[in-house]
């Protein structure tokens, strides 16, 4: 008895887009609210749910059927042959029992949950699972995109052949980009795919060619070339980059990238990456070896290392280098690389259980601040251990411990060891709509110090607070739930002198709302705050009933001293205020598109504001975008951002955004760019002029950015405009 025919394509198919699956990208944003006029996505052929039949089954339905001839059978009028969830239709199908071969004279249709395919005509043989299609056109379901092929020989299930093979994203009647080879030879077992002639034009301009290119079938990764980067700068003119991607191992990989930059020569960067089953890193140099305009050789280095050897440990190890301390004025690509004064290298261990969490790491920086002298570089911590500790006795009541122990280690000033243990004893009465935490602990800091003053130092602190809580809500008329919540914190602290005591990493906190129910005003142990104080504080929330979405949130409070601050840094006087500055915090958004947030600290004893902050955030619905920013620090920030995308019609959107100083009276960054997106391809032109260094040298930047949707982009964005993925 002869077996049936297997007549699935599903490899030979699988195999004809191998090529466009293997180079698509992700797909760039579409407007969902008002998209563009684009032709629909290619259909699903395919019924949803078809006929249940056992696997590996074939069933053929024709209108007529002829087995009168001995050496054939004849499938004629509507021919239709399904296995699982793949079909093929035509007007005939001739099958030949003895050989086991498969003839279409006529036109094919092939319809898979992956692939749409056409054909002329057709021969397969089911034995050897070996045939030939010619003049084979697809479309991937679900997406736009298309190919042909003027012939696709099936060798065996594992290899075929596709002679003068194109693909592309682009419409019928508008194809601006597609890509061709003459010929590509595929091995699906291997997952190796073998182009040849390959090129890839946009516009009727060639933009790639390659006598021979091999590219992976599937999520197996493979060695080769990626899309090059370009952009250019006033100061260093064109900037290419060509990086080669190197599948060393499953489990590690490697990307060397070639890169020019006109005005200073030859830059090699090599990234490393390797992941196992307890370890993770990630190795990157980026090395200039004769920089034309310092003649100097430069480089950045960093090493980042992750080791887990057991559940719920882990080690890490973090490098970072530059040759010197202009490397990312000269080399970086925005204000905030301009802006880097340290770079951190540390080396760490960490562990956590159910009720405790411990750490060990050492650290240190190099200074990239000119600015920055000796004295005031930060500490190198040789090692710092840390041990915390949160745990339940019983009934209502908790015991926490924070406790540390560090040594100091720098080439200028005092150096030391300090231990600091905080064990705390918590009360927690909370119940529905109001709480009360009260606590009481005990600071104690020890020094052992190197390098004048006293060499022995200690200090004993209780501390004590108390913490209390209402929530109050009502249904309002319009169905919304409107909460009132008032909170009181009190915090009792001794006075203890600590003058002679050293700073090695502790600064007053910027004062804020969260610092209103904080036990301690500075940041580290060299300064434990004296206190005696209450905080008052009020919260208020506009809630919508069925989801919870917030409208409208306010929240104001002060803290009112009974006595002065004496504990301060720097030799400065005691604080004699009654009470601190006002601080306010507001967001509102009155539609699901738009929120604005709001921010202000008020010393109303001298009847200035210390801090202020305002926020603005828009998304329309035909992509149009604004971000406003404002930002006030007496004496140190006033600094204002605007960022924004509009649409001046369904494809071209125009972006921009603005840095300004007031206080320096000066722009700080200025960006101003294109971005037009048709239905297959996006162009991204941005120019780009910021502050460099402190003497307010300005740099100009232009960056150029060709998507090709479905394929990958070429060129590079100059960073991400706003937070979603809609600017890359």
């Amino acid at each position: 008895m002869q077996p049936e025919p297997d007549l699935s394509p599903h490899h030979l198919l699988s195999a004809a887009i191998a090529l466009a699956l293997a180079q698509a990208a992700t797909p760039a944003r579409a407007e969902v609210d008002e998209p563009l006029s684009c032709p629909p996505p290619a259909p699903l052929r395919i019924p949803e749910a078809p006929p249940e039949t056992e696997p590996g089954t074939t069933d053929i339905h024709a209108g007529q059927f002829d087995a009168s001839r001995q050496d054939e059978v004849r499938f004629r009028d509507s021919v239709r042959l399904t296995q699982g969830r793949q079909q093929l239709e035509t007007d005939e199908l001739i099958y030949e029992p003895q050989t086991g071969r498969v003839r279409i004279p006529g036109w094919l249709q092939y319809s898979g949950p992956r692939l749409n395919v056409d054909a002329e005509n057709a021969r397969y043989d089911t034995r050897r699972q070996s045939g030939q299609f010619e003049s084979v056109v697809y479309t991937i379901p679900g997406t736009t995109a298309r190919g042909s092929a003027s012939s696709v020989l099936l060798r065996d299930p594992e290899h075929a052949r596709l002679e003068t093979f194109d693909f592309t994203t682009c419409p019928p009647e508008q194809t601006d980009w597609q890509l061709q080879a003459s010929s590509v030879d595929m091995d699906l077992e291997k997952g190796v795919g073998t182009a040849r002639n390959a090129r890839l034009t946009f516009k009727g301009v060639p933009l790639l060619y390659s006598p021979w290119l091999s590219f992976p079938l599937d999520d197996r990764r493979k060695s080769g070339f990626l899309y090059p980067g370009f952009g250019y700068s006033a100061d260093d003119g064109l900037d290419i980059s060509v990086p080669w991607y190197w599948n060393i191992a499953p489990n590690q990989d490697a990307t060397i990238t070639a890169r020019w930059i006109e005005k200073r020569g030859p830059l090699l960067g090599f990234e490393h990456r390797f992941l196992t089953q307890r370890q993770a890193g990630e190795f990157r140099i980026d090395w200039l070896p004769d920089d034309q305009r310092t003649n100097e050789s430069r480089y950045y280095g960093e090493f980042d290392y992750r080791f887990k050897p057991s559940d719920g440990w882990l080690a890490t190890l973090d490098l970072k280098r530059a040759s010197d301390e202009e490397y990312f004025i000269d080399l970086g690509s925005d204000l905030r690389d301009s802006a880097i004064q340290f770079l951190r290298s540390s080396a760490g261990l960490r562990g956590s259980g159910r009720y405790w969490s411990f750490e060990v790491l050492a650290d240190n920086f190099q200074v990239l601040d000119e600015s920055v002298g000796p004295t005031q570089e930060p500490y190198r911590r040789l090692p710092r251990t840390l041990l915390a500790i949160d745990r339940p006795l019983g009934g209502r009541f908790r015991f926490s411990l924070d406790g540390e122990a560090v040594y100091f280690d720098r080439d200028v000033g005092v150096t030391g060891a300090r231990v600091d243990l905080f064990p705390r004893l918590h009360y927690d009465l909370v119940a529905p709509g109001w709480h009360i935490r009260p606590s009481l602990g005990v600071r104690s800091t020890a020094y052992e110090l190197d390098g004048g003053g006293q060499a022995s130092l200690t200090r004993t602190t209780p501390i004590a607070t108390l913490d209390a809580g209402l929530a109050f809500e009502r249904r309002l008329d319009s169905g919304r739930i409107q909460t009132l919540e008032p909170r009181l914190f009190y915090l009792y602290v001794p006075y203890r002198n600590q003058d002679d005591f050293p700073d090695f990493d502790t600064r007053e906190l910027t004062f804020g709302f969260s610092q209103l129910f904080h036990y301690n005003r500075f940041s580290g142990p060299d300064r434990q705050g004296d206190a005696n104080q209450l905080t008052l504080a009020l919260t208020s929330r506009l809630l919508e009933a069925e989801d919870g979405f917030s409208r409208l949130e306010g929240s104001v409070g002060q803290i009112l001293y009974f006595r002065d601050l004496r504990v301060q840094l720097d030799d400065q006087a005691p604080d004699t205020r009654q009470r601190s500055a006002t601080v306010a915090e507001m967001t509102w958004r009155p539609a699901r598109q738009l929120a604005l947030s709001a921010g202000l600290q008020w010393d109303d004893e001298e009847d200035e504001t210390e801090v202020a902050r305002f926020g603005l955030n828009w998304q329309g619905r035909d992509a149009r975008q604004v971000a406003l920013g404002y930002r006030f620090r007496r004496d140190r920030v006033d600094q204002a951002d605007m960022r924004f995308r509009y649409p001046v019609n369904d494809r071209l959107n125009l972006i921009g955004r603005v840095t300004y100083s007031f206080e320096e009276n000066e722009t700080l960054e200025v960006l101003g760019g294109i971005e037009y997106d048709s239905c297959c391809w996006s162009l991204r032109f941005t120019a780009r002029e910021w502050v460099r260094d402190r003497e307010s040298d300005k740099r100009t930047a232009f960056f150029v950015e060709l998507e090709l949707k479905g394929l990958g982009s070429i060129g590079r964005p100059p960073y991400r405009l706003f937070t979603d993925p809609s600017w890359r």
